[in-house]
């Protein structure tokens, strides 16, 4: 988290604030529970075009993205949970996700270069011709 909760806040109104919690908490919902603009607006006190353009500042994204990583933190014990599960239902995907997360499992390419050894004596004799010619 690049700041903390409490400086993002200071740069928010109480009502852009109070629309930035109620605008995580609704993204949080599945898609058949989730309010619309116009009702958390109204709530608020405000239009919705308003909210909408609330919703580009940055201290409102900042806002967003602090709180998901809290939320991240304090649920990643169930995360890893579900993910341990998976791989003891023998889920292929969940264990090497599980297998990447623990360090054990790295994306490695290498490059190998095939190219004629050069002859030193050789190479300084080319630099020298081209030395001379200029």
């Amino acid at each position: 988290m690049a700041r903390k909760l409490d400086e993002i806040l200071k740069e928010l109104t109480a009502d852009q604030a109070k629309a930035a919690e109620l605008i995580y908490e609704n993204d949080l919902l599945p898609k058949g529970k989730r309010r619309s603009y116009v009702e958390i607006a109204k709530e608020i006190g405000v239009s919705d075009r308003t909210l909408r353009k609330w919703r580009q500042l940055p201290g409102m994204l900042e806002y967003k993205t602090a709180v998901t990583d809290m939320y991240l933190a304090d649920n990643r014990t169930r995360v890893m949970q579900a993910l341990i599960q998976g791989c003891v239902d023998g889920n292929a995907s969940h264990m090497k996700l599980y297998m990447q997360t623990m360090g054990m499992l790295v994306d490695k390419a290498e490059v190998e270069i095939k190219a004629p050894n050069a002859d030193p004596d050789a190479v300084a004799a080319r630099l020298a011709n081209i030395k001379n010619r200029y």
